[in-house]
């Protein structure tokens, strides 16, 4: 729960143009906490992806979302380090707002994309994460399913780490099937994975909108409709009981 201390407003951690500071004289990247950063090529993530396809076949997907997943939780911790010392508060009391603003400008600031929250389904602890100009898609192309694998894992991790919940996530569009973002259900990870049980076996990717229904469905709300709210109007990260307007299947 986030703190009801005042707070005093602090800026944009991320805003620094040097918040990534390089010493060529030893080949070495810093975050301005002496955190080393390290830049992966789009030759080497296109490379590692091929690799996995190549000698685990069908198993990569889940290799790849588990890779985010380590990656999200080292990711979360230190971004909980930074911003705890920053604001002077522990990062978790934050208030909701801020969290968002600082989850967004993280994204931003290492190039992982635009990520807003969006959406929440009331009554089944779920929220839609969109994250636009995502990397790996744009890498990728074209697809037959989904494929920003790491980014799901991060996004699932991230959240469990910040909210001390089981979360995990799960893609639901995609650019390399023709979107204009990438969008994520987050939500319990015994639930995720069932869904993502269904999607893998449908026959083609199932549209957005299907999968809203199918989660609906799964847990028997009780008006079978899907709430959705702005950014703004969330006030909370995960779990919303938000009033919204009901999106129709």
């Amino acid at each position: 729960m986030a703190s009801q201390a005042p707070l005093r407003f602090k800026g944009n951690f991320f805003a620094d143009p040097e918040f990534f500071r390089t010493d060529v004289t030893k080949g070495v990247t810093k975050t301005p906490t002496g955190c080393r950063i390290i830049t992966l090529p789009s030759e080497f993530l296109i490379g590692f992806r091929d690799a996995l396809i190549y000698e685990c076949g069908g198993s990569y997907r889940q290799i790849m979302k588990s890779t985010g997943r380590r990656w999200g939780t080292q990711f979360a911790k230190r971004l909980e380090r930074e911003l705890s010392s920053f604001y002077q508060t522990p990062f978790k009391e934050l208030p909701e707002p801020i969290i968002r603003t600082c989850l967004a400008e993280a994204f931003r600031a290492h190039g992982y994309g635009h990520l807003s929250f969006a959406t929440v389904l009331e009554h089944a602890e779920f929220v839609l994460a969109e994250v636009r100009n995502p990397l790996l898609p744009a890498l990728i192309r074209e697809s037959d399913r989904t494929s920003d694998l790491l980014m799901a894992g991060m996004l699932g991790a991230v959240l469990a780490h910040l909210t001390g919940k089981p979360l995990d996530a799960v893609q639901t569009e995609c650019p390399s099937l023709g979107a204009d973002r990438s969008r994520f259900l987050i939500g319990p990870g015994s639930v995720v994975a069932e869904l993502e049980e269904w999607i893998n076996e449908a026959s083609q990717m199932p549209s957005h909108k299907a999968i809203l229904r199918h989660l609906a469905q799964h847990n028997s709300l009780s008006n079978g409709s899907i709430a959705e709210t702005s950014n703004t109007e969330t006030e909370n990260l995960v779990g919303a009981q938000a009033q919204s307007e009901e999106m129709s299947p």
